[in-house]
């Protein structure tokens, strides 16, 4: 049994987007200044009308294959070709998770680690879980989930009297265009991990309420993705907050009880290596899915995929200057392979489709 329901599917979501909004935001800080939250909020309604309008094209065609819609709305030939720029995508997207990951528990945590040896208790695990198929996955998801939830919850109430609401006055005060611009870009960018849970829709059982479930999560990730930002740049300022690689971990390790216990950096690590890890294995599955009848060998497929994964990442994350350039640049390449791509294939499947 493969099939998923609509919930579960929601599941997949909050697992591939949650992380990507809440560890390094300091990169939209630094286009965005003090208003970063309120552009942010805009650029999420245009977000949220681009998958609004995926998700309608499947529902009124009821097709929930992507290589099918890719394949029909372009022809074979350039189909294919969209799918294996889409596929790059899912592939830089397991590479983006086991490099931060590597890199956030390396400089915040043990700094004499190399980062060969964190990636490695990193994606072996991985190993076995894409091995096993998408129930042991979903299995697995729904449990992490519910405990970034509570996690999330935790870290959001210890961190709360940290904050100052004058750090994010007045509003508008810099070149709003130019600001809205870059921060555009950047946080599209990385909103658009939304679209590696797409091959997971063709194991679904019933598309029937799949628009209503998937507005109320994008309405509680929006929440929890301006919330993140209000209270970065309400505990450092927007200076502070654009000049740290991860402002989470720093807010948390002001957390005290009783002026002794320090232990709010706990939830930060727990985020983080949760987080990317559950990022990770569903976009390397999402590679799997898509290319699912050309592979023979699937152990031989996990191998080579995880080996190559464990090279770049190791030499990505081993500076955080560099490993943050390249996020920056990685964004706008998510611009491209997740939000270009897919629209235009869903756009020539629509037209296509109504002239069959």
């Amino acid at each position: 049994m493969n099939k998923i329901s609509i919930k579960h599917f929601i599941i997949f979501i909050f697992g591939v987007t949650y992380i990507s909004l809440k560890t390094y935001p300091s990169l939209f800080i630094a286009q965005g200044g003090r208003d970063t939250w309120l552009y942010a909020l805009i650029i999420y309604l245009i977000f949220f009308s681009f998958v609004m309008y995926l998700i309608s094209v499947m529902q009124s065609k009821k097709v929930y294959n992507i290589n099918e819609i890719f394949t029909f709305g372009l022809s074979k030939f350039f189909g294919n070709i969209f799918l294996f720029l889409f596929s790059l995508g899912l592939f830089l997207s397991s590479l983006e998770s086991a490099s931060v990951e590597a890199n956030v528990v390396k400089s915040c945590f043990f700094l004499e680690t190399p980062t060969w040896y964190i990636i490695l208790f990193f994606i072996l695990p991985s190993i076995f879980l894409i091995g096993k198929g998408i129930r042991t996955l979903l299995t697995f998801s729904i449990i992490l989930i519910s405990s970034l939830g509570v996690n999330t919850a935790i870290l959001a109430i210890i961190t709360e009297k940290y904050k100052d609401i004058k750090y994010i006055m007045p509003l508008l005060s810099g070149n709003i265009v130019n600001e809205f611009i870059s921060t555009l870009l950047l946080v599209l960018g990385s909103l658009s991990a939304f679209v590696i849970t797409l091959p997971y829709l063709k194991y679904l059982n019933n598309g029937k309420n799949l628009k209503k479930h998937t507005i109320i999560c994008l309405s509680i990730l929006g929440i929890i993705f301006i919330y993140v930002l209000i209270g970065i740049l309400s505990s450092f300022g927007p200076i502070r907050a654009a000049n740290l690689f991860y402002p989470e971990f720093t807010q948390s390790q002001r957390v005290q009880i009783g002026g002794i216990l320090e232990f709010g950096d706990f939830f930060f690590l727990y985020q983080t290596v949760v987080g990317y890890f559950l990022k990770y294995i569903l976009s390397a599955y999402g590679v799997y899915i898509i290319y699912k009848k050309y592979i023979k060998n699937d152990k031989c497929f996990i191998t080579i995929y995880t080996l190559v994964i464990f090279i770049f990442s190791t030499f990505i994350s081993r500076n955080n200057y560099v490993l943050f350039i390249i996020l920056k640049y990685y964004q706008y390449i998510n611009l491209i392979l997740f939000i270009f791509v897919p629209l235009v294939a869903f756009i020539f499947f629509q037209i296509r489709y109504k002239n069959k």
